[in-house]
């Protein structure tokens, strides 16, 4: 395979990939007398990873349990796979009745609202009937053009009227899906729980999206590729903060030997083309669940356009076509990051090119411990 790392516009650089996270985290030492405590558990569909940092093993018990009961607070408030969570109530109610709701999720709405409203609706969570219309959450299949309209008629995050401490949904058929959202204010709200509770450092992995919370040092991600989930292209060093990722690499299905993937394009009613992965870096876990999806809707080029400006978020785009990978990341990365490479016999097979617009590729360099860009 050959990887093309590349530059994409002049002030903000790049150079690697991601699709779903595979974490594995390299721990330095916290502390002399912290003690480390590592857990997993199953919670919200998905496998919840935690090491958590403390004074004593007491502590390091207590934090770890606030964080996995902060996780299943949110799974109970948000999961639409739930009959009963708050947010599947929601869903159902009377079009025009005014339902009270917790201010927790209230909180959880509001959130998702201003990344909706940011991105231009590319994120966009009320598409639950256009989910249903190509049956996402059973086997897939590919609906007509009339159902696609009709679909998208009650889809779109307006359609959802958010008061104090009151919503309503405004026409039939239409509903939330926690799917672009969920994940991070999982991951914040447990995050936050551990530190209130005692913990130094706590490092949580929920279903591959990771946060770093604490006095933590570097912490190393390891990145999946986009494909194949059990190779790895790179790590990612993070003291603090999120990475979240988008990308098609398990979920999907296969109709009439068409591959249809599980992201949808509010503004088409379609899945998004599978172009490759993308990687989003933030301080906040929820805007980097939602802009992740957003910015995997735009693809490479249109996400790059729209990062300008936004120092405070930072995404690596993994684009593949056969078996050549480009990858492009955005610029205060770049010490962050090493990008694994490949060769084949005695030639490399990755290639680090220089920035956009430019004619001059630096020199190949041949390592097989990686190379940090």
């Amino acid at each position: 395979m050959t990887i093309l790392i590349e530059t994409i516009f002049p002030p903000r650089r790049l150079w690697r990939l991601f699709v779903p996270i595979v974490a594995t985290f390299v721990v330095p030492a916290v502390g002399a007398a912290d003690v480390e405590l590592t857990r997993r558990v199953t919670v919200m569909g998905t496998v919840l990873k935690l090491e958590v940092s403390a004074g004593d093993r007491a502590s390091a018990v207590t934090a770890s349990q606030a964080a996995i009961d902060a996780v299943e607070a949110v799974d109970s408030r948000l999961s639409t796979w739930r009959e009963e969570s708050e947010l599947s109530r929601l869903n159902r109610a009377e079009v025009g009745a005014e339902v009270a709701i917790s201010p927790e999720l209230e909180a959880d709405l509001r959130d998702a609202r201003r990344w909706w409203r940011e991105t231009g609706g590319l994120f966009d969570p009320g598409i639950a009937s256009l989910v249903a219309a190509w049956d996402l959450r059973g086997g897939g299949r590919v609906p007509s053009p009339r159902e696609i309209v009709a679909a998208k008629l009650t889809s779109g995050f307006d359609s959802m009227v958010l008061g104090a401490g009151c919503a309503q949904r405004a026409i039939d058929g239409f509903g939330i899906e926690e799917g672009g959202f969920g994940k991070g204010i999982a991951l914040r709200d447990a995050a936050r729980a551990a530190i209130e509770n005692g913990a130094t450092c706590a490092v949580i992995d929920l279903g591959g999206q990771v946060v770093v919370s604490g006095a933590c040092g570097s912490r190393g991600v390891d990145i999946a590729h986009p494909r194949r989930r059990d190779e790895f292209i790179g790590r990612l060093n993070l003291r603090s903060g999120t990475a979240a990722t988008s990308g098609n690499s398990e979920r999907g299905f296969v109709i009439d030997g068409v591959r249809y993937g599980h992201l949808l394009d509010p503004t088409t009613g379609h899945p998004v083309n599978d172009w490759g992965a993308v990687t989003v870096v933030a301080a906040d876990p929820v805007a980097a669940d939602c802009l992740a999806t957003a910015l995997f809707v735009m693809g490479p080029r249109r996400g790059a356009e729209w990062l300008r400006g936004r120092p405070d978020v930072e995404a690596i785009f993994a684009e593949t076509a056969g078996d050549s990978m480009i990858v492009t990341a955005t610029p205060s990365l770049r010490d962050r990051l090493v990008v694994f490479e490949e060769t084949e016999g005695d030639h490399p097979k990755t290639r680090v090119a220089g920035e956009a617009g430019s004619s001059e590729v630096p020199d190949t360099v041949h390592t097989s411990t990686g190379k940090s860009i």
